[in-house]
């Protein structure tokens, strides 16, 4: 270690100009095994560099010897490439405590070319990032996330890093670096069909180098269409679903955008005008409040460029939960989320099937869209989509609440075609029947007696019909309704069929669902009639409904107990003669006597 600090001061001390070659020796020492002395040869060349460039900066002012100023700008940009050059090996290296050391010293680095250039801008001096090749913030750091997004090896470690030490604090650092993720997101949207698939093979191995030799001859063609990101992740063999999630790591872990602040005039305003010095990274001149601004739309885009790609199965259900609380509010138009969901709900799982559907029930009913059918041009079948869900299959889903609450909302909603009540009534009461929990009985129940009493003029006869409307026979042989069928084939079996399972739900083991029941017995077509709320019934489970039960058998004591009455819970046993001899008939028969009485 004394080793790197007596080169360092042998550097910047008076009359370091005659030795600077002495640099080749801790670029050598950045090629040591300890990570330790690899950084501090690396911050020892900045700060080297540093030194030099704001010694030819006063030289050139002072237009002394122009010949070795000169001389020492080409060494001082050579020697700067270098040094950012190892900085992104370290990125690249896939050790992940070598990988946090770059993101540090690229950071810090930035940090000091940008005070560089603004202090040379203050007066008439040269352009220092033209003159010595410093780059602006937003380039350093998309060349280092690149090089982190296209390693052999992610670590979850390296994204904290980025986000808890720069992300979070500063905000020039936040805006650039969803920028990047949005730019790299849309490249690999144009390439994602020559990206190599995650579950290739070692037996393609040689097929998949001829294909990257290939790749590499038309590397050049492809440029102008698909960006340098998306050619280097072809290059490196990286596959879609290890981009993907490379980028959803670090999107979900981004903050959010800050809301406008309503001012005491009435305006919509940000809610810190006056962004402070320290929450700049690498200040550029630009406006206080730009960032801020900025990171909003590109928030968004980025969000929307990522949902735009091919899905992999294994991201899709974390992304749905995430999507509502996290990303959707901050969306000036969460109408474009629609397709994402849609895609999401043909997946073929019934448990994403559920929470696309709860994503596009939240867009229908809480934002406001206005009729379904205007989501996109594939979801004409919005309420069609919703009738296929209610089955016994997603009531037992551990993620069902938000559904339930949603597909309540939806039901109870302006939108839903009148034609439909009576249809969607008839499914809930059928998969009551075939239901086994207490809470999602009663919920389908309450749901069911809410579309009824709203849309009574719809569905009264199926409570109400007459003796003879159904093909003039007072009964039929099958129920015509198909628990399977489409919505729009429910629709027109529902006219011949009845709310028959009442009769089952009333005689239910379970008193409340029973008690529930009842309710249809009574007129509740009045706007006065009782309402039900379906909220109450998502916590109803069976050791619930079981407590329930006990507390209501224990009034029913007490109501006894005070009239008189003795709550018949003990029997008295006469003994049968009758009775006690076919008991031991029984017990005598053995399998090999079959005969009635053998053996007796």
């Amino acid at each position: 270690m004394g080793r790197i600090q007596e080169i360092q001061r042998r550097l910047t001390a008076p009359g370091a100009q005659a030795h600077l070659n002495e640099i080749s020796e801790l670029f050598e020492l950045c090629e040591a095994e300890d990570l330790r002395a690899v950084a501090e040869a690396l911050q020892a060349i900045a700060k080297v560099l540093t030194h030099h460039r704001r010694l030819a900066v006063d030289s050139d002012r002072s237009s002394a010897e122009g010949a070795a100023v000169s001389d020492l700008v080409t060494w001082l940009r050579k020697q700067g490439e270098a040094y950012h050059a190892l900085l992104l090996q370290l990125a690249a290296s896939g050790d992940v405590r070598a990988q946090v050391c770059s993101v540090r010293l690229v950071f810090a680095a930035t940090r000091e070319e940008a005070s560089e250039i603004r202090l040379a801008s203050t007066g008439s001096g040269p352009d220092l990032g033209r003159v010595f090749g410093l780059a602006a913030p937003d380039r350093r750091t998309q060349e280092l996330l690149s090089e982190l997004l296209l390693a052999d090896k992610w670590n979850t470690q390296v994204a904290d890093c980025i986000v808890n030490e720069f992300v979070r604090k500063y905000a020039d650092v936040r805006h650039y670096v969803m920028g990047h993720l949005r730019s790299c997101a849309e490249q690999v949207g144009r390439s994602s069909s020559r990206m190599p698939a995650a579950s290739a093979t070692a037996a393609s191995a040689d097929q998949g180098e001829e294909e990257v030799v290939a790749d590499a001859a038309s590397a050049k063609k492809r440029k102008r269409t698909l960006g340098p990101f998306a050619d280097s992740a072809l290059q490196r063999g990286r596959s879609h679903e290890e981009v993907f999630a490379r980028l959803l790591q670090l999107m979900r872990e981004a903050p959010e955008p800050e809301e406008k602040v309503l001012s005491s005039g009435g305006d919509l305003q940000e809610p810190d005008e006056a962004l402070s010095e320290e929450e700049v990274l690498a200040s550029t001149g630009r406006p206080a409040g730009f960032y801020r601004r900025e990171y909003r739309r590109v928030f968004q885009e980025a969000w929307l460029k990522l949902l735009g790609l091919r899905v992999p199965l294994t991201h899709c259900s974390p992304l749905l939960q995430l999507l509502p609380t996290r990303v959707m509010p901050h969306l000036s138009r969460p109408l474009m989320l629609s397709d994402f969901y849609l895609r999401a709900f043909h997946a073929g799982s019934l448990e994403l099937s559920v929470l696309a559907l709860s994503g596009l029930l939240l867009l229908l009913t809480k934002h406001g869209l206005g009729d379904p059918e205007t989501l996109s041009s594939s979801s004409g079948e919005f309420y069609g989509q919703l009738y296929t869900l209610l089955r016994p299959e997603t009531f037992r889903l551990k993620r069902r609440a938000r559904f339930q609450r949603l597909a309540a909302a939806a039901l109870n909603s302006g939108l839903l075609p009148a034609r439909f009540a009576a249809a969607f009534a008839k499914k809930c009461l059928r998969v009551a029947v075939a239901c086994s929990e207490p809470g999602a009985v009663m919920w389908l129940l309450s749901v069911a007696y809410g579309l009824i009493q709203r849309h009574h003029s719809h569905c009264s006869y199926l409570i109400h019909k007459q003796e003879g409307e159904s093909g003039g026979s007072g009964a039929v042989d099958k129920d015509p309704f198909d628990n399977d069928a489409a919505l729009t084939v429910a629709v027109e079996q529902v006219s011949g069929s009845s709310l028959w399972e009442l009769n089952l739900l009333l005689r239910h083991h379970l008193p409340a669902i029973a008690t529930l029941a009842k309710l249809y017995e009574k007129p509740f077509f009045k706007p006065s009639s009782r309402k039900l709320d379906p909220e109450l019934f998502l916590d109803q489970g069976s050791t619930k409904a079981f407590r329930q039960a006990l507390k209501s058998g224990e009034k029913q004591a007490s109501r006894w107990k005070a009239r008189g009455e003795k709550c018949p819970l003990a029997y008295k046993v006469e003994d049968d003669e009758l009775s006690m001899r076919v008991t031991g008939w029984a017990a005598a028969l053995s399998t090999s006597q079959r005969r009635i009485g053998a053996g007796l």
